[in-house]
């Protein structure tokens, strides 16, 4: 069928506002599906530092309930809470690189990297 309908009226699809419509939609369905992938990388990412604090935590409370002197104990709190500083520094660098590379770029790290191993 063309743009005209049996009646002599423009088909809705025809219509400019229609076209924009439909592009402006798939651009937001892109731009949706690319933060939703965000969204999925960070929650990993989350859960990845989680596992790896929470087995530094256990590993050092074994530390501290095996520590025969106030020293021991010192010495264990201390490295730690080196660890913890040195942890949390690091993750909120891979949570920043994930939130700029789709800000700059559009497209999470992954997808940058499977893209390159196509290219």
């Amino acid at each position: 069928m063309n743009d005209m309908q049996t009646d002599k009226r423009p088909s809705v699809e025809s219509l400019p506002a229609s076209k924009m419509a439909n592009a402006a939609l798939s651009t937001y369905a892109d731009f949706f599906e690319e933060w939703a992938s965000v969204g999925a990388a960070w929650q990993s990412e989350l859960s990845r530092f989680a596992e790896r604090r929470i087995k530094d935590n256990v590993s050092t409370y074994l530390t501290l309930l095996s520590a025969r002197d106030a020293a021991s104990v010192w010495q264990a709190q201390g490295a730690w809470g080196t660890r913890a500083v040195e942890d949390y520094s690091e993750e909120a660098g891979r949570l920043a690189q994930l939130v700029t590379s789709v800000t700059v770029c559009g497209a999470t790290p992954e997808a940058q990297q499977t893209t390159q191993l196509l290219g």
